[in-house]
């Protein structure tokens, strides 16, 4: 993953797209979209986690097809020469899952980026802020699937045996060890 700093970006914004992507767990009763409203980097554009997710499962935050990918960027008026800083401002690092987002449908790796400290470091050095959400012009965003990075039950399951890759639970340690409920 590539980060960048809040110094770089705070030179850079009018060169880049910036997105926020903060999310919240349900028990937080937290609304990263309000909180966006409130205020958030300038020119920073709202990405809802939720909203743009698979909706025909009963889990959370599934990737969306690629015709459905392209109108979401699309309409966020983002294009496929675009260099992108996406942040967050909550505990769950949700930036992280819009820049896998971003590497999954093929968008060069090289032109997205995560914000190092995110919104909160940003906040701390007395950064500019704004509450101007910006007009959005439709563009003609076009993805391709990497379909191999993401893995289905049976090569888990075959890579008990075989060993070809690492998996990585990104839960908490109580979560991960069922002390704590699932919260979602």
């Amino acid at each position: 993953m590539s980060l960048v700093e809040t110094d770089w970006l705070e030179k850079n914004l009018d060169k880049v797209k910036v997105i926020d992507c903060s999310w919240h767990m349900p028990q937080t009763k937290r609304n990263g979209y309000e909180e966006y409203k409130k205020n958030h980097i300038p020119n920073s554009i709202f990405f809802d986690l939720d909203l743009n997710s698979k909706k025909d499962t009963n889990l959370p935050h599934m990737l969306v097809d690629e015709k459905e990918w392209n109108l979401i960027v699309s309409k966020m008026g983002i294009e496929n020469k675009d260099q992108i800083i996406i942040y967050d401002n909550s505990d769950v690092i949700s930036s992280c899952r819009l820049w896998f987002n971003f590497i999954y449908f093929g968008h060069k790796k090289e032109l997205v980026h995560v914000l190092n400290g995110g919104y909160q470091k940003w906040l701390k050095e007395r950064k500019k802020i704004s509450d101007y959400v910006p007009k959005l012009n439709n563009s003609n965003y076009k993805s391709f699937e990497k379909k191999d990075l993401v893995k289905n039950k049976i090569s888990i399951d075959k890579n008990i045996e075989v060993q070809r890759f690492k998996v990585i639970d990104a839960r908490s340690k109580d979560r991960f060890y069922g002390k704590v409920p699932e919260p979602r």
